[in-house]
């Protein structure tokens, strides 16, 4: 049985130590497409059998996971983050992450495989803003050889509207449709595919810069207008992890990614129908008219 791996997520190689986790892994959709030999490895997350769980904490953030029965919890204790997966009715053994700073991860072991994701995902998310990366929930289409990041909470249309693009802009292509990896690398803000990808299966291990953000809201017809800078940064900010956002040190970090991200390309809200026409709008605005 392989005891471990490593990933290669937007130009970061991240280790997972963990002979269970690791089986899981190989045969979960989106993540055998991002695995690289062990070598110069970065970052590491090491499953182990036991971590000590604080007396007291006082939760960040708290979200339930409903059709798992599950309630996830993301705490502070002095320099130590932590995060928990509780069983809401006890029938579940408890899974509790913890973050120190610096380079390594730990975990106590994590079977389901919802749950393995999503403590990836947000163990990714720690060790990766400190250099300028951060996991965005959009979906993301690539044209002209540039990535567009289209926002906007569930619901509002975010996988239709990139639908529409697919089918009626010509040279368009699906980088992600959940959480792309946003990154500034010497002051260019560049988007990447990730492992995570929601309930489509676009997994692409693949990096293009920025060419804008687009935020999403229905509407009875279409109109695009480009935001100022502080709407801007208000149209990019509650996409970022809720819960890092409750942290004052993640915070700041997330604001400096933020602030290159729109001091760089420009970001626009989109009021749009589900239509051709909200394609055609969104293109032109950025791209220009398609001829």
């Amino acid at each position: 049985m392989q005891d471990s791996l490593t990933l290669f997520v937007a130009g970061h190689r991240l280790k997972v130590d963990g002979s269970e986790e690791v089986s899981r892994l190989l045969v979960t959709p989106g993540f055998p497409v991002f695995v690289v030999p062990d070598e110069d490895v970065e970052w590491l997350v090491a499953f182990k059998d036991q971590i000590p769980r604080p007396s007291h904490w006082e939760a960040l953030y708290a979200f339930d996971f409903e059709e798992l029965n599950v309630r996830s919890v993301f705490a502070r204790v002095g320099q130590d983050y932590y995060y928990a997966f509780d069983s809401l009715d006890g029938r579940r053994s408890s899974v509790l992450m913890r973050y120190g700073g610096g380079n390594t991860v730990e975990s106590t072991h994590c079977s389901e495989p919802f749950l393995l994701r999503f403590l990836l995902w947000m163990a990714y998310g720690m060790l990766a803003a400190p250099q300028k990366a951060l996991l965005i929930h959009s979906s993301v289409i690539v044209h002209q050889g540039r990535a567009v990041l289209f926002l906007g909470e569930s619901g509002t249309g975010k996988s239709t509207h990139t639908r529409l693009w697919l089918e009626h802009i010509p040279d368009s292509h699906l980088l992600n449709d959940d959480s792309p990896v946003l990154a500034v690398e010497g002051g260019i803000p560049v988007v990447y595919g990730s492992p995570w990808s929601g309930k489509t299966h676009c997994y692409h291990q693949l990096r293009f810069p920025l060419a804008a953000a687009v935020r999403l809201s229905q509407a009875p017809y279409n109109k695009i207008d480009k935001l100022n800078v502080l709407g801007a940064f208000s149209s990019l900010q509650p996409s970022c992890s809720p819960a890092l956002a409750q942290d004052s040190h993640f915070s700041d970090l997330i604001v400096d990614i933020l602030s290159d991200v729109v001091s760089s390309v420009p970001v626009f809200h989109l009021s749009c129908l589900p239509d051709r026409d909200a394609a055609l709008t969104s293109h032109d605005a950025i791209f220009g008219p398609l001829l």
